[in-house]
């Protein structure tokens, strides 16, 4: 593969060395076997070392060390970075090269701090010395420029890697440095699988950390505190505020309750504003999802009296949904008491979140869910006269009111459930009382079932009514009866099929030999239909046993309002 021609840089490597990191990069981009890898890497990062910080300035030795530098071992590593860290933001990390170098070097320190190295142990421990220090270095030049680190355009991807390390995160810099672009890039082609690196660090984020990791991200958060006015409004300083809460809600949770309440607190009356702005709400809802409860019931109070104005704004209802997926009891019941007779303005919207974050909340809450269940069928026409009750499936399922839907076939409404449609019937099946749905379910006829078993988003809701403990058995055994006969339309089906699955798991004895009587003439076919292997394996060993004749249980008869 030929090299493109070489951009401008403010690099200004000597044409031999810069010639040397040009076949480097074309090498890599013609592929290397791991064995190659492994020999190549060490002698191309040696180079780099003798040639920085100038090799991360220029075009092709960027993209090299980009490439190289996630496979350096712990020595290298602190040889590279002392040279990146240097200058501020007049240095590589405000160098658009640089800072992608830098990136990279970052998200390889707490592998390489991690791992165990080959070398004396007096040699690793001044080699871990060079990078923590170079890393507290960088630290303190962020901490005291953060304004104008968090809003360049290369030094705010720095401070977001940096702080992923001081929190301990393993990924560090992974988004970032973990892909590239498809237009450019020099990350290595190989003929082989890359060769695993040597030791493992711990899953657990955070087993180990420098001692002066924690005190410096504490500093980093105070500096965000500080200058939060000039952090919310740019793009990229509201991005590095958004991982600041992130990092600190895993490894510092009373500084992220500061800084959280800091961002919800300083918004004060343009709170409402806030959420409705596309860059402001971001900033907004990643503080609400890691605020605690005192926060969010202070939040609920900033915005009691406008929620449904939020419901039905295309923007802040995003927010809206945070707050529900997050709030404490007495939060939802306040959402629930103010919103919930007007659940129709957000559907009719086209914001059919709020409602699925509505019952997903209340099915936290048992005391909030009739009141929910009611209003939510309110919203679709479902809930008087109480026959209609029976017939809510189909609009739950399609988000279309009742009126909307009358004289459309059931099984053509169930084959066309939605994403939202099937996340509100299976929060409803959680509910302690699932009964409306459920005798809506078993009011439906045999090929509308299938067809929800068959539709991608609708083969959840049998999950959810699989795995419900609200559900009674005796209703589930009945549902699953209806099934028979088209066990195999299920089986080979794509979705179906995992339906198929997962009822063989938690159905009893008798439901299972009903399968296997039904699939057993067909199993070799089965065993060839991708879809259907699954459960023709299931089959081997089955017992196949004659149907149960019993007579009909009245107590059977479908369930009444």
């Amino acid at each position: 593969m030929g090299v493109r021609r070489r951009p401008r840089s403010e690099a200004r490597l000597d044409p031999e060395t810069a010639e040397y990191f040009r076949r480097a990069l074309e090498t890599l981009e013609e592929g290397l076997s791991p064995a190659e890898l492994a020999l190549f890497a060490p002698n191309v990062l040696a180079e780099a070392v003798s040639a920085m910080p100038e090799a991360a300035l220029d075009a092709w030795g960027s993209r090299v060390l980009q490439a190289l530098v996630p496979r350096a071992p712990l020595g290298t590593l602190g040889r590279l970075l002392s040279p990146l860290v240097s200058g501020g933001l007049g240095g590589p990390p405000g160098h658009p090269l640089g800072a992608r170098v830098l990136e990279a070097a970052l998200g390889r320190v707490l592998p390489a701090l991690w791992e165990e190295e080959e070398e004396e142990e007096e040699e690793e421990e001044a080699a871990r010395n060079v990078v923590v220090e170079a890393v507290g270095q960088l630290a303190a030049a962020v901490r005291d420029d953060l304004v104008a680190f968090a809003q360049h355009p290369a030094g705010s991807f720095v401070v977001r890697v940096l702080l992923q390390v001081l929190g301990g995160e393993p990924e560090a810099g992974a988004a970032q440095v973990g892909s590239r672009p498809k237009d450019e890039g020099a990350w290595p082609k190989d003929k082989g699988a890359w060769p695993k690196d040597k030791g493992a660090w711990p899953k657990d984020k955070g087993a180990w950390l420098p001692p002066s990791f924690p005190p410096l991200l504490d500093q980093l958060a105070q500096a965000f505190e500080a200058h939060l006015p000039s952090l919310r409004a740019p793009a990229a300083a509201s991005l590095c505020l958004q991982v600041a809460l992130q990092v600190l809600h895993l490894s510092r949770p009373d500084t992220c309750a500061r800084l959280c309440d800091a961002i919800v607190g300083g918004s004060g009356g343009s709170l409402l504003l806030g959420l409705q702005d596309p860059e402001g709400s971001r900033l907004l809802e990643a503080a609400v999802r890691v605020a605690e409860p005192p926060v969010l019931r202070r939040l609920f109070l900033q915005l009691r009296g406008n929620l449904r104005a939020l419901a039905r704004h295309r923007v802040a209802n995003h927010g809206l949904q945070r707050l529900l997926e997050r709030g404490p009891e007495d939060v939802i019941q306040g959402v629930l008491s103010e919103l919930g007779p007007a659940l129709s303005e957000p559907l009719a919207r086209g914001h059919p979140g709020v409602l699925t974050a509505l019952m997903g909340a209340c099915r936290r809450f048992l005391p909030l869910q009739q009141e929910a269940l009611r209003s939510l069928l309110q919203a679709f026409g479902c809930w008087e006269p109480p026959e209609r009750r029976q017939s809510c499936l189909g609009p739950l399922a399609t988000l279309r009111p009742l009126g909307d839907t009358e004289g459309t076939d059931p099984e053509a409404a169930l084959s066309a459930t939605g994403l939202h449609g099937s996340l509100l019937l299976q929060h409803l099946l959680h509910f302690g009382d699932p009964g409306p749905i459920l005798r809506a379910l078993v009011a439906l006829s045999p090929s509308a079932l299938v067809a929800l078993a068959q539709s991608p988003p609708g083969s959840h809701v049998w999950d959810a009514l699989l795995a419900s403990p609200a559900v009674p058995a005796r209703t589930r055994r009945r549902l699953l009866r209806k099934l028979e006969g088209h066990y195999l339309s299920l089986a080979r089906h794509r979705n179906g099929s995992r339906v198929l699955d997962a009822v063989w798991a938690a159905a009893p004895g008798v439901t299972r030999s009903s399968i296997a009587r039904e699939l057993a003439p067909q199993r070799q076919a089965l065993l060839r239909d991708p879809h259907g292997r699954s459960i023709a394996l299931a089959l081997t060993g089955q017992k196949l046993s004659p149907p149960p004749k019993r007579p009909r249980d009245p107590r059977e008869d479908p369930l009444e309002d």
